[in-house]
């Protein structure tokens, strides 16, 4: 991870994506979701833009009725390792599907993905003779959650400047 990225902690994903606390730590100490960096012992995890993207696809996922060990195995499985080899800032996110195709009779955490650049304008065809595929809008996604992340840190800088302020007068 870059020393200069934006970082944030758990209770940052906690409020923005949102995530219990206890299902992002299930998430890394039982679903195998592996963040792009380890704390030090008795440290503060941080995560970088990939990671906070990540939890959040995975939680769609969840919302869509898949179990946190499918949706995170997924998640760590094909999006993440794309994230990290294939995405250099959180503004390459923009416009970016996933697509997860099941096999012939479900689906499985080693199902055939594929990444594509959409616009909102352009029609995504899909051959009638592949079977049903999950579309997640990692774009999207990314777009939601970093504006959040964005619009938290910025909250917190005014309210600093709002204590210093008060407490010079």
């Amino acid at each position: 991870m870059m020393i200069d990225a934006p970082v944030w902690r758990n209770a940052d994903l906690i409020r923005i994506i949102p995530i219990t606390r206890a299902d992002l730590n299930q998430a890394i100490s039982r679903n195998d979701f592996r963040p792009e960096s380890s704390p030090k012992p008795g440290k503060a995890r941080w995560y970088g833009w990939r990671d906070v993207v990540s939890v959040a696809a995975a939680q769609d996922l969840r919302k869509l009725g898949f179990g946190p060990s499918f949706a995170f195995g997924l998640v760590q499985k094909h999006l993440s390792p794309f994230l990290r080899s294939q995405i250099a800032t959180s503004d390459d996110c923009g416009g970016l599907l996933w697509l997860i195709r099941s096999s012939a009779h479900h689906l499985e955490i080693d199902a055939p993905c594929e990444f594509r650049r959409h616009t909102e304008y352009e029609e995504l065809l899909i051959p009638p003779n592949e079977n049903a595929c999950i579309i997640v809008n990692v774009g999207r996604i990314a777009a939601r959650v970093l504006n959040d992340l964005q619009a938290t840190e910025t909250g917190k800088v005014i309210r600093q400047e709002f204590q210093q302020t008060a407490t010079v007068r």
